[in-house]
């Protein structure tokens, strides 16, 4: 793909960044565009590249001991990822995968750091990024160590909800997403999403309409779905 000019001024990395240097730092990147379902990049891979996501979105995955893909970050346009291997130098963490047709910004790890130099407001924003992650994957790790996978599901179903306008305090999920897609984030199988689910509709927890689910009961399904030491 050519340069798409301008294009890095949607990043939010870059929002202070002067017209001028926005068009140098452009001039080197690569631009990529990855259809839905494409990878971007595999675990242990050794590329350095930094990656701005321009439009669409990717998702982060990691495998758990018996293979399974866990989600650990969705990255949506005016983002960006693979900054720790460009800082450390070291081999991928995660998978990356395009969740919707997508069109990315890559910069050399060399760049980037050198960006950083040059940029100190940068550099700073980059170093809140990656405290949030840690922050984000102490808790995530929290969530897969004291929840049973039942528990998982049902938490990703809260994550879910959101208020009802056709219902006076009423809660649903408009589109649910496909249980291959709740597994992911949940760390576990697609079986047992069904599975958890439907212990919920024979409870009378949430019962389904169309692609969505109502919440019929949203204090039995927090209660369901609390962790295993606070039970």
């Amino acid at each position: 793909m050519d340069v798409v000019e301008g294009a890095l001024s949607r990043v939010s990395l870059f929002a202070d960044v002067l017209p001028a240097a926005l068009r140098e730092i452009e001039g080197r990147c690569r631009w990529l565009s990855f259809a839905s379902g494409e990878q971007v990049f595999d675990k242990e891979s050794d590329t350095l590249d930094v990656y701005f996501v321009i439009e669409g979105a990717v998702r982060i995955l990691n495998c758990t001991g018996d293979d399974r893909e866990v989600a650990l970050a969705d990255v949506l346009a005016g983002n960006y990822f693979g900054e720790l291997a460009a800082i450390d130098g070291m081999k991928r963490s995660a998978r990356v995968i395009a969740t919707r047709d997508s069109v990315l910004a890559a910069l050399d790890g060399a760049s980037f750091l050198e960006l950083m130099h040059a940029h100190p407001a940068i550099a700073l924003k980059v170093l809140e990024r990656l405290t949030r992650i840690v922050r984000n994957l102490d808790s995530r790790v929290a969530q897969l160590s004291t929840q049973n996978e039942a528990q998982r599901v049902w938490g990703e179903l809260l994550r879910l909800a959101e208020p009802d306008p056709a219902r006076a305090d009423g809660w649903h999920i408009p589109d649910l997403p496909n249980h291959k897609e709740i597994a992911a984030w949940a760390g576990t199988s697609r079986e047992l999403v069904a599975q958890a689910i439907g212990e919920l509709a024979r409870e009378g927890v949430v019962r389904r309409k169309t692609m969505g689910l109502v919440i019929c009961d949203l204090g039995r399904l927090q209660l369901m779905a609390r962790t295993l030491g606070a039970a």
